[in-house]
């Protein structure tokens, strides 16, 4: 059995000063992304995430949490990995928006997780095969 190295996981319940947002580096995922994507759920082996998704928990809470943290944190560099559904856009948008309110010097590098589970680099632009990601979800095919 693997020893959890943070608790709680969840942006949500995460306290702006917990121990272990203190690090270099911390990764703010889609709750999906990490159940998608291998890499992303070996971070929780040796780094800092914390997970979260903006359509099924209320957005303004969400990001009055993410500012917390943003806020609080030590942190220089922080990576946002969300699923390539438009609904999940909201969460770079959330990051990027706390660090400009705090004038923070973060570092930000935003990923998109594509149901495939292979990651690309975020564009700042829903696309077009985002748009269908969700059609398909939406049809359940």
């Amino acid at each position: 059995m693997q020893e959890v190295k943070q608790w709680p996981v969840k942006i949500m319940l995460v306290h702006p000063k917990a121990p272990f947002l203190k690090k270099e580096r911390i990764v703010i995922a889609a709750d999906c992304a990490v159940l998608i994507n291998q890499e992303i759920r070996d971070k929780f082996e040796d780094e800092t995430v914390i997970i979260g998704c903006p359509m099924l928990e209320d957005p303004k809470r969400m990001f009055e949490r993410i500012k917390m943290l943003v806020s609080e944190t030590d942190a220089r560099k922080l990576e946002i990995y969300t699923m390539e559904v438009p609904c999940c856009h909201a969460l770079h948008l959330m990051v990027e928006k706390a660090k400009e309110e705090f004038n923070r010097g973060l570092d930000t590098e935003g990923f998109i997780v594509r149901v495939s589970g292979n990651v690309q680099p975020y564009s700042g632009k829903i696309d077009e095969s985002m748009m269908e990601a969700e059609r398909k979800a939406h049809r359940g095919h």
